[in-house]
């Protein structure tokens, strides 16, 4: 059954009203660990769209049942969707539990790219099990939209590249599956070029991003032979190839947009859903913002400062900072 805007609408009004029930699915085993969801819903005779929120924290912090993100879940499942909160695994871990462990540059680029390819291969694990059981979860497998964080935003832009480029750790879904958006918080996708590759088109894409950020590059930034490709460049290669996007382009913002606008730009992200998901309006929207409260900030950022701002200032957790 297709999902109208209109049955939307419809099933969000008479949710407002029911209770949000969770419940906690185990969804893979990696690493002798059992990665689990919460998935939270209100009772529904529909099949309903899907929501997974993926969780930030610089891929060493966070968590997908983190007290203050539950009223979030609860938001959107009284809205009428099925909201997925998921664990993924860790890869900077080492960097906090190793903390005096000398490193180099080149090391810290192996163990990033190994944190971005864990959290996406659980990402798309993840969404190989809700489109598996979609039946017995009532959700539509064909409205399947990603909500992510910070690290959590760049693992759902990587799982986005990932499937529109045919590349092995999306096997697990099947071919013609594609998400049906997706909404990132200041993230990235990384890869190794200077431009951003695209071998089929990708799903409508909402992102948010301030051009201060210091946690996570705003446009590109070289890591050694491969790309970290914020917002931006993300943008500019969907608006080169005709396809839709929602920029939300923050002037001197800084990381905030990694959470805010769950919290305080709901109606952009219900607008994003209505109009490019369930609406299947083909648009370019880049949404420039300049809040005259802030200061003018330093734009103008390189591998130490986002490595310092991610990592704690002064010597980051045993990257050597001599070499930057």
């Amino acid at each position: 059954m297709i999902f109208t805007l209109s049955l939307l609408v419809a099933t969000a009004f008479c949710a407002l009203a029911q209770e949000v029930e969770m419940t906690t699915y185990t969804y893979t085993h990696k690493d002798d660990v059992a990665l689990c969801m919460d998935v939270y819903r209100v009772a529904s005779a529909e099949e309903q769209p899907c929501l997974i929120y993926i969780f930030g924290g610089a891929f060493l912090a966070g968590s997908r049942a983190e007290e203050e993100v539950i009223e979030v879940y609860d938001y959107f499942a009284r809205r009428g969707w099925t909201v997925v909160a998921i664990d993924y695994r860790l890869g900077l871990l080492p960097l906090l539990e190793e903390p005096d462990a000398r490193r180099s540059l080149l090391d810290f680029r192996a163990m990033l790219l190994d944190a971005i390819r864990m959290a996406t291969e659980d990402l798309l694990d993840a969404t190989a099990f809700v489109v598996t059981n979609a039946k017995q979860l009532n959700i539509n497998p064909n409205q399947i939209v990603t909500l992510g964080s910070s690290a959590g935003a760049i693992a759902a832009c990587q799982a986005e590249w990932a499937i529109c480029n045919s590349r092995p750790e999306a096997a697990v879904l099947p071919p013609s599956f594609n998400y049906a958006g997706v909404i990132s918080m200041a993230g990235a996708i990384c890869a190794p070029s200077r431009r951003l590759q695209w071998a089929k088109e990708a799903c409508p894409m909402m992102l948010f991003h301030g051009n201060a950020d210091r946690n996570v590059p705003y446009d590109r930034q070289s890591l050694f032979g491969v790309s970290l490709f914020g917002s931006e460049a993300i943008a500019e290669s969907l608006q080169e190839r005709g396809w839709s996007y929602w920029f939300y382009d923050a002037d001197n913002m800084d990381h905030n947009l990694s959470w805010r606008p769950m919290y305080f730009l709901r109606e952009e992200i219900e607008r994003f859903a209505e109009r490019m998901v369930f609406g299947s309006e083909r648009l370019q929207i880049r949404q420039i913002v300049s809040d005259l409260s802030l200061p003018e900030c330093d734009h103008d950022f390189g591998l130490r400062d986002y490595i310092e701002a991610n990592f704690a200032p002064g010597k980051p957790h045993g990257v050597d900072a001599a070499t930057y």
